[in-house]
């Protein structure tokens, strides 16, 4: 009796104390997962944003590409003969061979010209059983902007062709009189290709929340949200969707974690958990949408809970044993080699344990490292595309600084015919001589863009900052040429050299220079001074204009990627060549020049 009447608190005692440690373990869990879920989605939302950065910056760049070709040929002779003369039928098939050329030479699916009824009087699939010929696109939002002397853009699917494309229209403009429009089709789908066998889902939408990009064909024309009868009779009456029904996507809000919605999406295998990122276009009134699967995050706090479960496990098991050798001494033996047979299970589950989560985690690290190499491999691949966004933004100086030899070269090759038919043989070499002097300047032209356009191996050596220079002042001559830019050069040393990459560094200080004369696009008398000076083992290269200067408000910012204050451009020139410095070990900086102007520096380390 007296025994059992000690045994009765003890037992009270240990009920306890099993409540109190399951009570413990929730809370410890509950904790713990919470923290590694939060610690997991910060870790996933920054490299999203990353992500969507340089997505958004591609679909600029890819459109970019496109919109100075309809103002080129808004101006070609051919396109003006034809809407003067509309009845000339051998003007409107050398017209239609030359747009099927351009269309070829560019990578535009269509190019066509309307006149100002909306008529289509030429198109580059002149041949074609689809063409666009005699065929009225009036109705189209973006020929009524051109026929009011603005750009038009457009997204919808070809009502002749059925295929999906961005129109570009531009006024033909005569007399100040506008007289028709020259429309470029471009092919939307090369933004899905690139997009396909990623993490995440990349979903791009018109304004009225219907999706006509994704890089999952089966999200494609359906809408973000459900649409209003009021936007459904809006779209069905633009005709941008022509017979296509918009049920929208199931997606279900999970909540908020800063700027990402936490969204679920049902599909054939269930509701899957996303991050989703979205990101305006406000000059295409587009909206860009991101969807990161969450599966590793949840994994992650299943992991942690797991780990947590195993820790409370291992403790309740050494407490038992504890308890098990204190109340029962005269079972010390058979109870001590049963606990060590417990004890050595416990550790080699939990050793297993440890081992697939160190395997878990290994695979992690891997597919971080490869998430890296594909960041800097789009890095480069942005660098490549602002080089080439710069060189369509110079193709206006370009074609008139190739226009003028070749208009030569005809008048010399047209004397020296008349001067063969009068045998007057010397003056004909001069001719031929004077032909070959224009097209030894029209290689220089073409192969200095050459050079500047192709990718560097962005390894830094030595590098001759005044050979450098020279190859960027010859890209630009045209442009500081037709601008009347006084320019003046003082190097230090000619013979400096500097630990960079040269086609990298030819890119920065194109861009600099290249920024520098159009910020004095409206000073009387542009002036342009590069100079150099060396100081503790680095060189300071400084491109000083005497224009308007920056505002002060906009110092800070003007180094931040979109950032621009021009109605043209992407605004990644200065934060591309300030990424590019800082890989090449340097770093660029902005200032007012106390006399007016404004001054870009950048300073590089001087190779030993």
């Amino acid at each position: 009796m007296f025994s059992r009447l000690l045994q009765f608190p003890r037992k009270i005692s240990l009920s306890l104390i099993g409540l109190f440690s399951v009570l413990l373990f929730v809370a410890i869990a509950a904790m713990l997962v919470g923290w590694v879920r939060e610690t997991a989605l910060d870790e996933k939302l920054q490299g999203s944003l990353q992500q969507l950065k340089l997505q958004v910056a591609y679909i600029r760049g890819e459109l970019a590409r496109y919109e100075s070709v309809p103002a080129l040929l808004s101006t070609n002779q051919r396109v003006l003969k034809v809407l003067r003369q509309p009845d000339n039928a051998s003007a409107r098939q050398a017209l239609n061979e030359y747009l099927e050329h351009s269309a070829e030479a560019t990578g535009a699916l269509d190019i066509y010209l309307m006149d100002g009824g909306g008529l289509t009087v030429a198109a580059s699939n002149w041949q074609s059983e689809s063409t666009f010929l005699n065929r009225n696109f009036g109705f189209r939002p973006y020929f009524q902007q051109a026929m009011q002397g603005v750009q038009g853009r457009y997204y919808a699917l070809g009502t002749t062709s059925k295929v999906r494309g961005y129109y570009f229209a531009e006024p033909v403009i005569e007399l100040g009189e506008v007289i028709g429009a020259v429309v470029v089709k471009i092919d939307i789908s090369v933004l899905e290709s690139r997009w396909r066998g990623g993490e995440s889902s990349i979903l791009v939408s018109d304004p009225d929340g219907i999706v006509f990009v994704s890089s999952d064909p089966k999200w494609r024309y359906r809408s973000m949200q459900p649409l209003s009868p009021e936007a459904l009779a809006r779209v069905e009456k633009s005709e941008r969707y022509p017979g296509l029904s918009h049920p929208h996507l199931p997606l279900r809000d999970l909540g908020q974690h800063e700027q990402a919605h936490l969204v679920s999406l049902r599909e054939a295998g269930g509701r899957k958990r996303f991050m989703q990122l979205d990101q305006e276009m406000p000059e295409v009134g587009w909206s860009v949408h991101q969807l990161t699967p969450l599966d590793d995050v949840y994994q992650r706090a299943w992991f942690s809970l797991l780990g947590t479960f195993a820790g409370f496990v291992m403790i309740g098991l050494a407490a038992a044993i504890w308890l098990q050798r204190h109340a029962r001494n005269e079972e010390r033996v058979r109870l001590d080699a049963e606990s060590r047979a417990a004890l050595q299970t416990a550790h080699n589950e939990l050793e297993q344990r440890v081992e697939e989560r160190t395997a878990d985690l290994r695979h992690e690290v891997e597919e971080r490292r490869r998430a890296e190499l594909a960041l800097r491999t789009a890095q480069d691949e942005l660098v490549q595309a602002a080089k080439l966004a710069m060189l369509g933004q110079m193709s206006a100086s370009i074609n008139h600084e190739l226009n003028q030899p070749l208009t030569a070269i005809r008048t010399y090759a047209e004397n020296a015919r008349l001067l063969l038919e009068r045998e007057r043989y010397p003056e004909v070499g001069d001719n031929m001589q004077q032909i070959a002097q224009l097209v030894d300047r029209m290689g220089q032209i073409s192969s200095q863009l050459k050079l500047f356009a192709r990718k560097s191996s962005g390894q830094r050596v030595a590098v001759s900052l005044r050979n450098e220079l020279d190859v960027s002042l010859k890209i630009l001559d045209s442009l500081i040429t037709h601008r009347g830019v006084q320019l003046s050069v003082a190097l230090e040393d000619d013979a400096v050299q500097v630990l960079a990459d040269a086609t990298r560094l030819e890119q920065v200080l194109v861009n600099l220079i290249g920024n520098a004369v159009h910020a004095m696009e409206d000073t009387p008398q542009p002036r342009l001074r590069i100079s150099s000076r060396s100081e503790d083992g680095r060189l300071l290269i400084s491109v000083r204009d005497n224009g308007p200067g920056i505002p002060q408000e906009h110092l800070e910012q003007i180094f931040d990627p979109f950032f621009t204050t021009r109605s043209s451009g992407l605004g990644l020139g200065l934060a591309i060549s300030q990424q590019i410095a800082e890989n090449m070990g340097g770093r660029i900086e902005a200032a007012n020049a106390a006399d007016g102007g404004a001054e870009f520096i950048l300073t590089l380390d001087l190779a030993s």
